[in-house]
């Protein structure tokens, strides 16, 4: 008995192949372009996430402040800022990675002590009470960083590539 082949043979051709192939490597040059911009993405989000932690700590720092009668200027306990009773004000301190002081308030950044993010607070009265004493202070929170960007702690920031800022109202009568 002879066997006869078979009329029809399922396969692929070499064109269809490299079709297939060439697709498959477009795919993939595309999948790995992506990579740098996830990881910037993922660098930015965890930038914005430490100043926002940072901010959350100054608030809840600026609102365990004691109010003094009658009114002076208080010190915060945790950073140490200066909480004006009757006159505005900014204060400046850096911290690092982790949200730890990296050198004293209102003094410039020292490399050594690697400061990641800069905070400026900027202190606003908003009018006397009827009884003459301070009704409310504004604090407006600028964190900002890389902190050396901006070494200097009596100039404003202006030369930093990230930024998350915060508004407060602190009851201070």
């Amino acid at each position: 008995m002879k066997l006869k082949a078979p009329r029809f043979l399922s396969a692929f051709t070499l064109v269809e192949v490299t079709l297939s192939l060439g697709i498959a490597a477009f795919c993939m040059v595309n999948l790995l372009g992506l990579i740098p911009v996830g990881v910037a993405s993922q660098k930015t989000s965890a930038e914005q996430t430490g100043a926002a932690w940072i901010a959350t700590s100054i608030v809840e720092d600026l609102r365990t402040t004691p109010k003094a009668y009658p009114p002076s200027d208080q010190t915060s306990p945790q950073f140490h800022f200066n909480v004006p009773a009757t006159s505005s004000g900014t204060e400046t301190l850096f911290l690092s990675q982790d949200g730890r002081t990296a050198g004293a308030l209102n003094t410039n950044a020292d490399p050594a002590q690697n400061p990641r993010y800069r905070a400026t607070l900027y202190f606003t009265g908003s009018g006397s009470s009827a009884t003459g004493q301070r009704a409310a202070t504004s604090v407006r929170i600028l964190i900002t960083w890389p902190a050396l960007a901006d070494g200097a702690a009596g100039n404003a920031p202006s030369n930093y590539s990230g930024s998350y800022e915060a508004w407060i109202s602190l009851d201070r009568s």
